[in-house]
């Protein structure tokens, strides 16, 4: 089993107004203004509040976030979490139970190079087939 290497606690007491950028996991149990980013994992715990946008690997929400959250493979949303802001990741997993508010983008993956689908596209798509259908009529 893979021993989990975290670089950075930002302690339940503390109050941060700042980035914190880490190539390691960052753990969050206190509040932060300002930008996380980390190579690896950034975790939000129950206790924690972070205002600012998230990059990361991977991103792991039980408290409160409001602002963007961009992660390479995965944003988990547990019970506990909260999101207000706009999430973009390859593996999204929102549980029972979690607040989510915003738009949440995805990579195509039949075409990895394109942006992104998001819910603004699928009811595009969904005005189109209504139009084409209301044509053949």
């Amino acid at each position: 089993m893979k021993q989990q290497q975290v670089g950075t606690i930002v302690g339940s007491s503390v109050h941060l107004t700042g980035a914190i950028k880490d190539s390691s996991d960052i753990q969050i149990f206190g509040s932060v203004e300002g930008e996380v980013s980390s190579e690896a994992k950034v975790i939000i715990e129950e206790s924690a509040y972070v205002k600012g946008p998230i990059n990361a690997g991977e991103v792991v929400v039980s408290g409160m976030v409001i602002g963007t959250i961009v992660a390479k493979q995965r944003i988990e949303l547990n019970p506990s979490g909260t999101i207000k802001g706009n999430v973009d990741t390859s593996d999204l997993l929102i549980h029972s139970g979690a607040t989510f508010i915003g738009k949440s983008t995805m990579p195509d993956k039949k075409n990895p190079t394109s942006e992104g689908t998001t819910q603004d596209d699928f009811e595009l798509e969904e005005e189109s087939r209504e139009e084409e259908e209301g044509e053949k009529e």
